[in-house]
């Protein structure tokens, strides 16, 4: 069954219309952002074995896919934030601070294995699109 009301939006470097997933879903005001990592334009891991960096370059594809709809980081409204260690907080907070300055999204920080060992980070994000 078809749904009307959704558009799909795949970022080249981030995914692909081939994928099995899109880069993010508008549905109304709202983009449903899909869980970005620390991989660069190639598909290199950019930071390995560094949090902070990893994190930064995670925040910067988010803001890619934001600014296909015209959206900053100051849209995000809340996000879920994987982390495969709890005493990397400190440096993946560091790094969500500086990326993300004064504006203070809701967000809900789960320490689990991701789907490849090199990746410390992960984050999936809502953003509010309305005017």
């Amino acid at each position: 069954m078809a749904t009307t009301g959704l558009t799909n939006i795949d970022v080249a470097g981030i995914t692909t219309e081939s994928g099995p997933f899109p880069s993010a879903t508008r549905a109304g005001d709202l983009v449903f952002v899909s869980g970005m990592v620390a991989r660069d334009e190639n598909k290199t891991l950019v930071g390995e074995n560094d949090v902070y960096a990893q994190t930064v370059q995670t925040l910067e594809n988010l803001q890619r896919v934001l600014a296909a709809y015209g959206l900053g980081l100051d849209a995000v409204a809340t996000t879920t934030v994987y982390i495969t260690d709890a005493a990397m907080a400190g440096e993946y907070n560091r790094a969500w601070v500086d990326t993300f300055g004064t504006h203070r999204p809701s967000r809900a920080t789960v320490v689990a294995p991701l789907l490849a060992p090199e990746i410390l980070v992960e984050v999936q994000a809502t953003a509010w699109a309305g005017n």
